[in-house]
């Protein structure tokens, strides 16, 4: 695993759950101490394989040879002591909203501050534009687009050719 890659902050979530079932901790305590080949495994084995897989605890060489990776534990202690962010950037992954938050209150403070960072205030844009724009910054720029609409903050001509923010967030700098 790259070791300077993001990690993001619930990462640890899932090393954890891979490691929560008896079966597939001794699996990984075989891992550690014998190195065995994959096609050395049961098949119950095999099936325990696959979420230390994902979590990446544990790797497979061309050779199919299983070794755990500490370089994943590593990651994690690293991404645990550097600051927890506060603000909307917490959501964003590498500057993108991959999946929009939970809570009410956490959509709306991501929603004004993408607003306030695609689209400056007063400046009319071209739906087309505007989803260019909001496509570099989330996975999904027709929802957000249509979320900064529905929270006021963003307003379009009848036939959503134009759109324009006029509303001030506390992310601007006036």
């Amino acid at each position: 695993m790259d070791s300077t890659l993001p990690v993001p902050a619930n990462a640890w979530k899932q090393v954890v759950a891979s490691l929560a079932d008896d079966g597939r901790l001794r699996l990984f305590g075989r891992v550690v101490v014998e190195a065995p080949a994959e096609a050395d495994l049961t098949t119950d084995d095999r099936r325990r394989l696959a979420p230390l897989l994902a979590a990446g605890v544990v790797v497979r060489d061309d050779a199919g040879v299983l070794r755990a990776d500490a370089g994943r534990f590593a990651a994690l202690l690293a991404g645990a002591s550097a600051p927890q962010e506060t603000g909307p950037e917490r959501f964003l992954s590498e500057g993108r909203l991959v999946r929009s938050p939970k809570r009410l209150r956490d959509r709306q403070l991501v929603v004004r501050y993408l607003a306030s960072q695609v689209l400056p205030l007063e400046e009319p844009v071209t739906e087309l534009t505007l989803t260019k724009r909001l496509a570099e910054r989330a996975v999904d720029p027709v929802s957000l687009r249509r979320s900064m609409v529905d929270a006021g903050l963003v307003h379009r001509t009848r036939d959503g050719a134009e759109y324009w923010r006029t509303v001030v967030t506390e992310f601007d700098d006036v």
